[in-house]
């Protein structure tokens, strides 16, 4: 049977973030959804784009109320949803992981293949404790947005990252940081589409989705390293694949690797959709 392909996008990002390989794995004759996780759009408002900062900073945020299980809510409904036609396959990036994992720990039944992008799959540690690891010392993501922040998250609530108050100079180290592939010009696109305001998961015990071995476990996982990643570290990434085949030996990570940084795979997907076209013939002939 044709496996649907779930897509789930990282912090800060859309469903937007997906339509190149959208049409990269409809032109490869596959079915795919790509989820708007919960509050995408928050933050947009008139003040952010005028750049109003002093009643940006005042504006209350959707994010401030939604929690953990909202978002892996949102993924386990897509994947029934869509299991009435076969199998499925829940692609992640970056942030997009952790509901996924708390998604594949609650329905495995349902889910063929997890596949990590670059994703974050937390085993041994809590979500917010990896970023504070030092082979996470050398990414250069949060010097780059540091200076963009407006307000405390812990004390707000949540994470507000003013993108369009980026100078030149700014944009450039986000560039680096993030896709460093693109031209100035290209990646502007990335500045205006980006969300705002997203959810303080670094902290609190309702974040602590680890994979569990006996039902993530359950399920064939693989791991796309992004080798030219700036903002999750190479060192990082293997460390979740590490910690994810002790867990489960019997079952470890495919691991796949894309020449990419952490978002530049978006803009030229080729490669990406051919690993998933051949994970394809798997979901396809495993289905459960």
């Amino acid at each position: 049977m044709i496996p649907t392909f779930v897509f789930v996008h990282g912090s800060g990002s859309s469903a937007h973030a997906w339509a190149a390989t959208q049409r990269e794995m409809a032109s490869r004759g596959h079915r795919t959804l790509a989820l708007d996780l919960p509050g995408r759009g928050a933050g947009f408002t008139r003040a952010y784009h005028e750049q109003d900062l002093a009643t940006f900073a005042a504006e209350p945020s959707a994010m401030s109320g939604l929690t953990a299980d909202d978002f892996t809510g949102a993924v386990v409904d897509a994947v029934q949803r869509v299991r009435h036609h076969g199998p499925v396959v829940l692609v992640a990036h970056s942030f997009g992981g952790l509901p996924v994992t708390a998604a594949a720990n609650a329905i495995p039944e349902l889910i063929d293949r997890v596949v990590y992008v670059a994703a974050q799959c937390p085993v041994e540690r809590h979500p917010g404790e990896y970023p504070a690891l030092p082979a996470w010392s050398s990414a250069a993501l949060f010097a780059a947005t540091a200076p963009l922040m407006i307000g405390d998250p812990v004390r707000q609530g949540f994470i507000r990252v003013n993108w369009r108050g980026a100078d030149r100079a700014q944009r450039a180290a986000l560039r680096d940081a993030i896709s460093g592939e693109l031209t100035e010009e290209e990646f502007l696109r990335v500045v205006v589409t980006s969300q705002p305001d997203e959810v303080f998961w670094f902290a609190g015990p309702e974040w602590d989705h680890r994979a569990d071995k006996d039902s993530w476990g359950r399920i064939p996982h693989t791991f796309v390293k992004l080798t030219e990643d700036r903002s999750m570290p190479l060192a990082i990434q293997e460390l979740y694949i590490a910690e994810g085949d002790a867990l489960t030996p019997d079952n470890p990570f495919d691991v796949r690797e894309l020449k990419s940084s952490h978002a530049g795979f978006f803009r030229e997907p080729a490669e990406l959709a051919a690993i998933l076209d051949d994970l394809s013939v798997r979901a396809g002939a495993g289905s459960r």
